[in-house]
């Protein structure tokens, strides 16, 4: 057997493991998505939390909205082109073609999948008479969602964790924004980073079961052990703020109409569960590509950068 047929067979076990890890990935992601649709737009306490929170983004001062319009405003197809770009730019840079079609077939597949979502497939109900218009997945989320984790699947392993730090800071904040200008509820832009994560490994998963892949330069674990403990605190700490605070929203509905200061509290509380959210989303992404270097023309292919040459492996 030659040289090329024993790293094929040897790798094969790696490669299945792998996708096995993406699949689930994408499986417990659309099952979120369901569970999310299914309880803040099927439901009728579901409907009044998300639009309280609504109400409360109305509540901000005038500069906070303001500002918030400002950002959305950075959304636009000249823009999300000039990012697609940039993102196939740094792929073929490092000479990863797999990773160029993963990353751009999850921005192209992920914004016409949340259009497809939010005006023909999902239905809304008017449960509480505010209307039976869907919004849900959020399209200005789901393009920040997407332009943030392209530019982590195109970046080598080394420096995924720092770039996902960075980069996240973006659809979270548009996330947020498009609650606080009333565009959209806190279940929209949940959804859309569950459209996001669902296209994107199922993207890489593609990636994978094609070209394989080969085991990259990766930070020291302790550094890495380190990002994941502070990320699953803050984690922790906002989806437990987060849900305490919707509880006591929901226990505030029972005894009536609520007043501008629980409004307020829905909209905090259902901030701090959209930033748990991304967060989740990405700590997600990387556990699935950590340590991964896709595309490197097959298992027995070459041509790999110095970032993800094996060889330096930590």
């Amino acid at each position: 057997m030659n040289r090329t047929s024993d790293e094929h067979v040897s790798r094969t076990p790696d490669v299945r493991r792998r996708l096995s890890l993406l699949m689930w990935t994408t499986t417990a992601t659309v099952v979120v998505f369901v569970a999310n649709y299914l309880f803040f737009v099927r439901t009728t306490i579901g409907q009044e939390l998300d639009d309280a929170a609504l109400a409360g983004g109305e509540l901000e001062p005038q500069g906070v909205i303001t500002e918030a319009w400002d950002e959305l405003d950075v959304i636009s197809v000249a823009s999300l082109a000039v990012a697609c770009v940039a993102i196939g730019l740094i792929a073929l840079a490092r000479r990863r073609f797999a990773l160029a079609f993963a990353a751009l077939a999850t921005i192209g597949i992920a914004n016409v999948a949340t259009q497809l979502l939010k005006r023909v497939v999902l239905p809304r109900p008017d449960l509480i008479g505010a209307g039976d218009l869907n919004s849900l997945p959020s399209g200005h989320a789901t393009v920040a969602a997407t332009v943030a984790v392209g530019l982590v699947m195109v970046t080598a392993p080394r420096w995924r964790s720092i770039t996902a730090l960075v980069t996240m800071l973006f659809p979270i904040s548009i996330a947020v924004a498009v609650v606080t200008a009333g565009w959209h509820r806190p279940s929209d832009s949940i959804a859309a980073f569950c459209v996001v994560l669902a296209v994107a490994t199922t993207t890489l998963a593609v990636a994978v079961a094609l070209f394989g892949f080969d085991p990259g330069l990766v930070l020291p674990s302790w550094f890495r052990r380190s990002v994941l403990v502070i990320i699953g605190v803050v984690i922790a700490l906002l989806g437990g703020l987060g849900l305490v605070g919707l509880v006591a929203v929901r226990s505030q509905l029972d005894s009536g109409p609520l007043g501008t200061r629980w409004e307020s509290v829905a909209y905090a509380s259902s901030s701090a569960g959209i930033t748990a959210t991304a967060l989740v989303t990405m700590l997600a992404l990387l556990v699935a590509m950590r340590g991964m270097a896709v595309g490197h023309g097959g298992w027995g292919g070459a041509g790999a950068d110095t970032d993800d040459a094996p060889t330096a492996s930590i």
